[in-house]
């Protein structure tokens, strides 16, 4: 199976348009500013120093709205909310990198995206990648580098990880006009849903991808959009990474073994 290059071109100016919107609506019904997120930057990295005194790192944007407009592999990760309840930061700006300098990867959800991203660059309908804990962090943010990666939140309104999923979907149900605009702007073809219960992706299937049909246990496929839907756990659970590794990257290419 061969998935196709995008046929609509992603860029910041749109998707932050369609966060404006998101924040305008967020303030109007008396709930606090909104995160930013998207198509994960690839540049160089800044640091600035924190309210805490502290000093922090963040990407600059660089060539990932060519990377993602140009691939014919666009992941999408769609999770619940910012763990920070007081930080609505730019979750675009996290992945950095320079071992010289201590910066190096260490939050558990931003590793298991790392093997993630890896694993489904290498696989196929033949071949699953095998998981390797002791990957090279060198080979996995390289990987990362040259991915066509996004990661977004369905709950903008950071929570701590504290949201019960009935106020998830009432918050994907609130907002839901400007979710669907930018998971479409996105347009992405492997969407791995981090929830682990399957509330996201019934959401995103219900609301851009209805046409999308069961293929395995965990992975839904639209034929008209070209569009994997993967229900994975939560990549913060109490899982190890070999197992939250393995829940997608099994999945995945059992599906596309079966819509070969």
């Amino acid at each position: 199976m061969k998935f196709q290059k995008t046929k609509k071109n992603y860029t910041h100016q749109e998707n932050d348009q369609i966060l404006e919107e998101w924040e305008n609506l967020s303030i109007k019904n008396g709930k606090e500013k909104i995160e930013t997120d998207g198509v994960a930057y690839k540049g160089g990295i800044k640091p600035f120093i924190g309210s805490d005194g502290n000093t922090y790192h963040e990407r600059l944007s660089g060539n990932e709205e060519d990377i993602w407009n140009n691939s014919d592999k666009r992941i999408l990760f769609v999770a619940k909310e910012l763990n920070d309840p007081k930080n609505p930061y730019d979750s675009r700006v996290v992945m950095s990198f320079d071992p010289d300098k201590g910066i190096i990867p260490t939050h558990k959800f931003l590793k298991a995206m790392l093997f993630i991203t890896s694993g489904l660059l290498h696989s196929s309908e033949k071949h699953a990648a095998k998981f390797n804990k002791e990957e090279p962090m060198e080979k996995l943010m390289a990987d990362w580098d040259k991915a066509a990666v996004a990661k977004i939140n369905v709950k903008k309104q950071p929570g701590g990880s504290t949201s019960s999923f009935s106020e998830i979907s009432q918050a994907m149900e609130d907002y839901k006009e400007f979710l669907v605009k930018q998971v479409k702007l996105l347009n992405a073809n492997i969407i791995v849903c981090c929830d682990g219960r399957g509330v996201i992706l019934s959401a995103i299937r219900d609301w851009v991808y209805p046409n999308a049909k069961k293929v395995n246990d965990f992975v839904w496929y639209d034929k008209e959009a070209e569009t994997l839907l993967i229900n994975s756990y939560h990549l913060s659970a109490r899982k190890s990474y070999k197992n939250l590794y393995d829940r997608v990257i099994s999945s995945y290419v059992d599906a596309l073994a079966k819509l070969k």
